[in-house]
């Protein structure tokens, strides 16, 4: 287990830190089943779901749940069979069994289509956390990676146009295109699909060549034609009449800015306007919905909504395994504004404090085998301690840089991009 811990001038952020953290750490379930694991799903199932897994992961790595992570991730690949087209199962018990209630048989199983790709995105983030080449090498992990964004899409592709298909039905047990089970009107493309393979294909590109980032850039290249003027909107997703269905799609509007399919500009900034305007007159009924907000307004640096909503999911102490992982992610990587390259021996620090937080500082954070300490106060002046590594770490904050710091040494950063060392 990690000696993670977190202090600031807000007690309040402590508080929740010190609850996430043990909450978290008594969903671990190794000790329990025949696989490493956590729960991750609905507190009344003793399970771990392929979503909520992708969701936990981060701040299961930042809690040293390294082994946990890299089980279960395997576990998924492991299912994603010829006979099954090419979808993982959806759900396993911790000493590895199928979980019965989601899979009657390989006919007849939970798969929504977004999964398959988020397994490969996510699973591709924890080797920049880890700088572990299992999460490359693994010959189950690395055939997953080329089936998702492959045979499954060609499995699943009707129409030729390099997007699977879900049937339209909106029924789970025969596949859904999108991660929001309840849609106004059943989909066969879905808006939060398109966005996972767009990241798990950037993901590949990084790693295994620009192959990917092409198949990225054409899929980006289609969703940015499903834009509305004048509702300021992309569309959650197609329908069965191959027409765009524009509207509130909880995920399915989200997971767009969360991977950055949306790009950058007027029209992502109204979007996300858009998305604001409906959390407000139309919130998600289910609390773990939440827990992907406060990464989407933290990418485009709309830190206060993103600690708006970080509070709430805070304040709900809901029991549900995957608020108490998110809100530790939240607290360190999405305050701090982490972004590990542990392969490359590299870590970028932007902060996202609000006007609430005068400083944090998060102790024993591991970006590969360094371990750190990271002090951030307000947005103009960042302090990162390398307490031990296997050598020079690399650090940019925010634009500024780089700075190679060896293990006991310690850099302070002012935002004029001066820094003392010591």
């Amino acid at each position: 287990m990690s000696d993670l811990i977190v202090t600031s001038d807000l007690g309040y952020v402590e508080d929740a830190f010190t609850w996430a953290r043990k909450r978290a750490l008594a969903w671990v379930q190794t000790d329990a089943g025949g696989l490493p694991s956590y729960w991750a799903g609905y507190p009344s199932r003793p399970m771990f779901y392929s979503r909520d897994v992708c969701h936990q992961a981060a701040g299961a790595h930042l809690l040293g749940l390294d082994a946990e992570n890299f089980a279960m991730f395997r576990h998924f690949a492991r299912s994603a069979t010829a006979g099954r087209k090419w979808y993982p199962l959806w759900a396993f018990h911790f000493d590895g069994s199928i979980a019965a209630l989601d899979h009657h048989d390989d006919e007849h199983f939970v798969r929504e289509i977004p999964a398959v790709f988020d397994l490969t995105y996510r699973a591709l983030r924890q080797y920049g956390w880890t700088g572990d080449r299992n999460w490359l090498d693994d010959p189950d992990l690395a055939a997953y990676y080329e089936h998702s964004v492959g045979d499954f899409v060609r499995a699943h592709d009707h129409d030729g146009d390099g997007l699977p298909e879900a049937p339209g039905t909106g029924d789970i047990f025969e596949g859904t295109a999108t991660y929001n089970e309840h849609p106004e009107r059943p989909l066969t493309v879905a808006a939060d699909g398109l966005a996972l393979q767009y990241a798990a294909l950037l993901e590949l590109a990084r790693h295994f060549g620009d192959d990917h980032r092409a198949a990225a850039e054409a899929v980006q290249r289609e969703f940015l034609t499903w834009w509305d003027e004048d509702s300021g909107s992309y569309a959650r997703g197609r329908l069965n009449d191959g027409s765009l269905d524009f509207g509130w799609g909880l995920e399915t509007s989200w997971f767009v800015p969360m991977t950055g399919l949306g790009g950058s500009g007027v029209r992502a900034e109204r979007f996300l306007d858009f998305i604001e305007q409906r959390l407000e007159s139309d919130p998600p009924p289910n609390i773990e919905a939440f827990s992907y907000l406060p990464e989407v307004f933290f990418r485009y640096g709309r830190d206060e909504s993103a600690w708006r909503w970080l509070r709430h999911l805070i304040d709900s102490r809901d029991d549900y395994p995957e608020i108490s992982f998110t809100v530790v992610e939240h607290l360190v990587a999405g305050l701090l504004g982490l972004v590990p390259g542990a392969p490359e021996a590299t870590l970028t620090i932007d902060s996202h404090l609000p006007a609430e937080i005068g400083w944090l500082t998060a102790d024993h954070v591991h970006v590969g085998d360094w371990d750190l300490r990271i002090t951030q106060e307000g947005r103009h002046t960042t302090e990162i301690t390398v307490h031990s590594g296997p050598g020079p770490l690399t650090v940019r904050v925010g634009s500024a840089g780089p700075w190679i710091l060896e293990p006991g040494e310690t850099a302070r950063v002012t935002s004029s991009q001066t820094k003392d060392r010591s």
